[in-house]
């Protein structure tokens, strides 16, 4: 039973991996053909975009691929009840954040498409903004994959059920961190990209805010990494169970914490980019006011970061 349990954590990261990749082409696929019927004039700009952003997406796939090849080839790994909570801990990390971003990579592609259609003459413009936010939503699944190495090279160590539990609350709280983040970088680069099909005076101002706002939506995602880094460094005793368990209570919390934010985050940063496009003069006010509230918004997953280190210090 517990060689079977094993190997469905195994295939976990390349299973999920490959079902968020799959559905974000698909996604693409099917903005490029409604963009090719509007415009066929752009044939050859829309069909290089999709298949751009395609690969993009792919790169979900491969890195789960990459850890699941990882866990079979390497013989030393002993199965047992404690390697197999770790690398489950492994599969959260590597295969929730590559779910959810296999998704959320596919938003910007989506609309850049559509984009295209509209304004032909801006395909250079679009692929560059398209190409940003494509390759910054990709930043949970990397966080994801890091984390999943350092579990992986800690599987040695899995010889009591509280360090089991240390290395499965490592992958959990980046697994669930992920998922918000990516969201809400996806639903802003939705609309940065589709806006400057409507508006290509409003590229550089675009531009300029979606780096900035892309960063703030990203703050979650880098307190749930590092709350991860915290957990897997943190020496603890092989009998210590209760501290172990107010490790998974910690990556709970900061997992958790990130969900509602990013997705916030996400949103009021999309509804700017399209108000900036339709009023460009208001582009210093509404770029004012849209990161004082993302600022604001960040407030929560810091809540969740402060009360997760203290159960990691001092809840035992």
């Amino acid at each position: 039973m517990i060689e079977l349990l094993y190997h469905v954590a195994v295939a976990i990261p390349v299973a999920f991996s490959a079902i968020g990749a799959g559905i974000g082409q698909g996604l693409i696929g099917k903005k490029a053909i409604q963009a090719l019927q509007t415009q066929p004039s752009a044939s050859s700009n829309i069909s290089k975009l999709c298949i751009i952003g395609i690969a993009i997406t792919e790169t979900t796939s491969i890195l789960g691929a990459v850890l699941s090849i990882m866990l079979i080839i390497d013989k030393s790994i002993p199965i047992n009840l404690y390697t197999t909570l770790s690398v489950t801990g492994i599969a959260f990390a590597i295969g929730l954040s590559g779910l959810a971003v296999g998704i959320a990579s596919s938003a910007p592609a989506q609309a850049a498409c559509q984009s295209i259609a509209r304004q032909p003459f801006m395909n250079n413009k679009i692929l560059n903004i398209m190409l940003i936010t494509q390759t910054l939503i990709m930043t949970p699944n990397m966080f994801g994959f890091i984390i999943a190495l350092l579990i992986k090279g800690q599987l040695a160590q899995a010889t009591s059920l509280p360090i089991a539990m240390q290395l499965f609350a490592t992958g959990l709280s980046i697994g669930l961190g992920s998922i918000g983040p990516a969201i809400g970088l996806s639903m802003f680069a939705y609309s940065a990209c589709k806006v400057v099909g409507f508006n290509r005076k409003a590229f550089g101002k675009i531009m300029t805010f979606t780096f900035v706002s892309e960063a703030m939506i990203e703050t979650p995602l880098i307190f749930a990494l590092l709350v991860s880094l915290t957990i897997i460094t943190t020496t603890i005793d092989g009998q210590a169970f209760l501290k172990a368990f107010a490790m998974i209570c910690s990556a709970l919390c900061i997992g958790i914490s990130t969900l509602a934010p990013g997705f916030s985050s996400g949103r009021t940063g999309g509804a700017t980019c399209e108000q900036i496009a339709y009023n460009l003069p208001q582009y210093s006010s509404l770029s004012k006011t849209a990161l004082i509230a993302l600022a604001m918004i960040d407030t929560f997953p810091i809540y969740g970061l402060l009360v997760s280190m203290l159960l990691i210090f001092f809840a035992v």
